[in-house]
């Protein structure tokens, strides 16, 4: 990932109340009278506690030299914390409070984060292969360049996240709110987006192939360049997408398929062939005589 991670787990780091020599407790009377424009002691980098200290102090204690399973650091109020490279991977966080944290290039591969919130955090590089975070609050997060491949995000809220480049290969996000993500070159190859809300979402140059778009709504969303190529689109919503310059080969559709205003429909019959009842699949070779190029520049 690039700079060297900080994993809290072995590096001896103090917390407030501790003995370690050259390291007091953070004077908290200080902080609530600390002057206006001064930094209060233990405060961030910006002046104000990115996080809540004692509750920080008790997730580093509580993950020095304990076992990966376990109740612990769950509900953790992290809000605005500078985690930045730290390693917590297989860690137990669920319900934490992380809204505004910064976790940018942090490991959390395995991490359990179901029902967090991770609100308008910044998670850009971070890695969060495998890890849970069904429930959670995740609307407006940085996401830029992460890694989510085999990541369960069922019911997450992503409404409005900045996802460039971000690789969620194999994801699980059925039922996910993606509404107004924006997500240029996102890669959602294999990913499982049932029933999902991308509603005015923007995709452009997005890889989706094999992806299970079925009942996914679209409408409004950017999809130029996209690359849907084996994804299966039954009962989709693209009714107002923007959909152009695509990858279409092997497409499974059916007639409660909602397709853009225009020859859509007309040019997606003409390319393809039924394969069930209501089903249809696009040819592997769109183009030839006699068929109508279903992907219009």
């Amino acid at each position: 990932m690039g700079a060297e991670r900080r994993d809290l787990h072995t590096r001896p780091l103090s917390t407030p109340g501790s003995d370690t020599p050259g390291r007091p407790a953070p004077d908290h009377a200080a902080a609530d009278h600390a002057a206006p424009g001064q930094t209060a002691p233990g405060a961030g980098p910006h002046g104000s506690a990115p996080a809540r200290l004692g509750s920080l102090g008790g997730l580093l204690a509580a993950l020095r030299g304990r076992p990966r399973t376990g109740g612990y650091a769950a509900g953790a109020d992290l809000a605005g914390a500078d985690l930045a490279g730290v390693c917590l991977t297989g860690r137990i966080l669920r319900g934490a409070r992380l809204h505004g944290a910064y976790l940018s290039g942090a490991d959390l591969r395995g991490t359990d984060l179901r029902d967090a919130c991770l609100r308008g955090a910044d998670l850009r590089d971070a890695d969060l292969s495998q890890a849970a975070l069904g429930g959670a609050d995740l609307a407006g997060a940085l996401l830029a360049g992460a890694f989510l491949t085999g990541a369960d995000l069922h019911g997450t809220d992503l409404h409005g996240a900045f996802l460039h480049n971000a690789d969620l290969r194999k994801a699980f996000l059925a039922r996910a709110d993606l509404r107004g993500a924006d997500a240029d070159g996102i890669i959602m190859r294999g990913a499982d987006l049932r029933a999902a809300d991308a509603t005015d979402a923007v995709l452009r140059q997005a890889d989706l192939r094999a992806a299970d778009l079925r009942g996914i709504r679209l409408a409004g969303a950017i999809l130029r360049g996209v690359d849907l190529r084996g994804a299966d689109l039954r009962a989709a919503d693209l009714g107002t997408a923007l959909l152009s310059s695509a990858r279409l080969d092997r497409v499974y559709w059916s007639t409660a398929t909602a397709w853009p205003p225009g020859e859509w429909t007309y040019r997606m019959r003409s390319a393809s062939q039924q394969v069930a009842p209501g089903v249809f699949q696009v040819s592997d070779e769109p183009t030839r005589p006699g068929r109508h190029h279903p992907m219009p520049g």
